[in-house]
């Protein structure tokens, strides 16, 4: 489902991949009235739910003949209070990584690190 939750974002994702920034959680399912309303740290919660039920919806439609639309739909929307019912409040303290030694990095410029 993840794969399904990331279309859309594909320019995100490449530029995450190059640049190690931030990855996307979410592309066109953003367009999605529940996932584009919710605050910003239930949003990719919420579209990992619409993304999973939408790959089971996709199944369903391509090995069986029967509309299960409305159930999905419905157990979606449980999930989606379930998420905001547990997480009401914003994180506290975003993590930033690792804090430790730092890295070995490039000089910038093709400095030469100094000796001594």
């Amino acid at each position: 489902s993840s794969t399904v939750q990331l279309l859309g974002a594909e320019k995100a994702m490449f530029r995450h991949l190059r640049s190690g920034k931030k990855g996307p959680k979410h592309g066109v399912l953003y367009q999605q009235p529940e996932v584009h309303r919710a605050p910003y740290w239930q949003r990719g919660k919420i579209a990992r739910a619409l993304a999973g039920k939408t790959l089971i919806a996709a199944k369903i439609d391509q090995y069986h003949a029967e509309y299960r639309g409305d159930i999905l739909k419905g157990e979606f929307m449980e999930r989606v209070a379930v998420i905001k019912k547990q997480y009401p409040d914003p994180p506290k303290n975003p993590s930033k990584g690792k804090q430790g030694k730092p890295r070995n990095r490039k000089p910038k410029n093709g400095q030469r690190p100094r000796k001594g």
